[in-house]
């Protein structure tokens, strides 16, 4: 009877152990893209550059499918990571460099498998790249002021 419980505990051990066996799966992406957002810190010698936005496409409205496991565990939930992938897939369908005024609705799908972003905005690309000039100087220094709290950040082109 000893033999028998032995070996009865014996195999419920190994049956337990046996169910905690997982198998883990891990995928990946992050997505950058830029929103208007062409700044430096510091500058040595400033570009300027203009922005064209493409009147014939006028204002777009685009919707992204992402499946959960896409939203929630390749880009952990992560509502900025989730905005720049939608930002980036619009502007590679426009081949555009930016997407200007971009606006964001992010939904679950009518199935609740996943869910859908809309990014709706104005495409718009960069043109004319050339260094900065005194007449340039002014507005850096403005954009500066007004957005730059921290002092200490402002360049020293325009201090």
């Amino acid at each position: 009877m000893k033999r028998f419980i032995l070996i009865a505990l014996l195999v419920l051990a190994w049956g337990t152990a046996e169910t905690y066996a997982q198998k883990v799966t891990v995928k990946m992406q992050e997505t950058q893209a830029r929103l208007l957002d062409v700044t430096s810190n510091a500058y040595v010698h400033p570009l300027t550059v203009e922005l064209i936005v493409d009147k014939t496409k006028g204002r777009i409205k685009d919707e992204w499918p992402l499946t959960k496991d896409q939203a929630e565990t390749e880009m952990k939930g992560d509502i900025v990571n989730i905005r720049s992938y939608a930002v980036y897939m619009s502007s590679q369908k426009h081949n555009a460099d930016v997407i200007v005024a971009a606006t964001f609705n992010i939904k679950t799908n009518d199935e609740g498998t996943g869910y859908i972003v809309t990014v709706v905005g104005y495409p718009a690309t960069f043109a004319n790249w050339k260094t900065a000039e005194a007449s340039d100087y002014e507005w850096i220094r403005m954009e500066k002021t007004l957005t730059t709290a921290d002092r200490e950040k402002i360049s020293a082109i325009v201090k």
